[in-house]
């Protein structure tokens, strides 16, 4: 680890994890030129190196199910969720990453939870409608109010997927699935956290409508390139467990 990066823990709070089953998890992707996100991506964290001078930035959105932590360990809860985010590395460890752009969830308790751990969770309305056909989701529509009426449809027909500029299919899907630390904040100061998950086994697909004003305001994906993302994946489960509290990392 670098001389000048720095980890804090969050004051006195103990160590604790969050496990939850995740399903119906949609992930749409957009290839973009790196310098429409480094204003929104602190210059100490770099880019995922293997896109060049582009980034990739992804609107993801799931349901999160059978909720409960270390802490309270019988109360489970559930909530649906929608994040965007961009792909970077971890300083401290040199591996994969995600960077939160924006995050919104169901559970207004949650969200305010959340916000006292740094976490900014935004409070939303968000809805998901899910067909399965042989243990594979192929019917999808999502809609709410995310910073105004939102609205996706999207078609699970096992499309053909161009790996470009990946190698192949695989290094995409491990690209986009595999990180396990995630990032909030701004220059400065961080908050880092740390999961375990499963693997995700996602199924190509093929977007047919997509109306979200918070992609669409953030001005990184033109609105005319919306609809014809690089990647439209849709994965039906898997298992979860967050590390807590956070840490807060100064770079």
């Amino acid at each position: 680890m670098s001389d000048i990066i720095k980890t804090e823990s969050m004051g006195i709070i103990p160590s604790f994890t969050v496990q939850m089953d995740v399903s119906d998890v949609l992930y749409l992707s957009w290839l973009i030129p790196e310098k429409k996100l480094r204003p929104a991506v602190p210059a100490s964290i770099n880019f995922a190196g293997i896109l060049e001078d582009n980034a990739m930035i992804s609107l993801v959105m799931f349901r999160s199910k059978n909720v409960t932590s270390s802490v309270f360990p019988f109360v489970h809860f559930s909530y649906n969720q929608a994040n965007i985010r961009t792909y970077v590395i971890d300083p401290v460890t040199g591996m994969p990453a995600v960077f939160f752009l924006e995050s919104g969830i169901t559970s207004p308790l949650i969200s305010f939870v959340t916000g006292l751990l740094g976490v900014p969770w935004r409070s939303i309305d968000m809805k998901l409608d899910v067909r399965y056909k042989d243990e594979h989701p192929y019917q999808y529509q999502v809609y709410g109010d995310w910073k105004g009426n939102f609205k996706i449809e999207f078609k699970g027909d096992n499309a053909p997927l161009n790996p470009a500029p990946f190698q192949n299919i695989e290094e995409t899907i491990k690209f986009l699935t595999g990180p396990a630390v995630g990032f909030y904040g701004g220059p400065g100061k961080l908050i880092r956290f740390e999961v375990k998950h499963s693997a995700i086994k996602p199924y190509a697909g093929k977007l047919s409508t997509i109306q979200c004003p918070m992609l669409a305001g953030s001005g990184f994906v033109e609105e005319k390139d919306m609809i014809v993302p690089h990647s439209a994946l849709i994965a039906a489960y898997g298992h979860f467990t967050v590390f807590m509290p956070p840490t807060i990392l100064s770079i």
